[in-house]
């Protein structure tokens, strides 16, 4: 599962704010690009569709958060894990490794398993 930049962006704004409505979303991912509030609207769907951020109704608001577990939060982050890869080598993700910064052990230790599977593929491949 491919994400682009618009996607990316909103993910991270869900992220930093935990949950919020999609006007807190818009507001969030304006200061990293410059976006209309229609797009970040649009692209909270299409991340809905994609079962990467949840949502729920309170009050008359719909309120957006990310969602942290499953196969498509595991799918998402193996593509992109790949394309780091595929675009930077293995020295990339190394460095993530080595520079965790506040990264949960879950997640490297998901980082770790990517960059087997990855070392695996290659060596079958190649």
């Amino acid at each position: 599962m491919e994400l682009g930049e618009l996607e990316l962006a909103v993910l991270r704004a869900v992220r930093n704010l935990g949950s919020a409505t999609s006007g807190a979303i818009y507001e969030e991912a304006r200061r990293s690009r410059d976006v209309a509030y229609t797009s970040v609207t649009t692209t909270l769907y299409r991340l809905v569709d994609k079962d990467l951020v949840a949502v729920r109704k309170e009050s008359e608001k719909k309120v957006y958060y990310r969602v942290k577990e499953g196969r498509a939060y595991r799918r998402a982050m193996a593509a992109m894990i790949d394309r780091v890869v595929d675009t930077f080598g293995g020295e990339a993700v190394s460095y993530l490794l080595d520079n965790p910064g506040s990264l949960p052990e879950s997640q490297l230790t998901s980082l770790r398993a990517q960059v087997e599977k990855r070392r695996v593929k290659e060596k079958r491949d190649g």
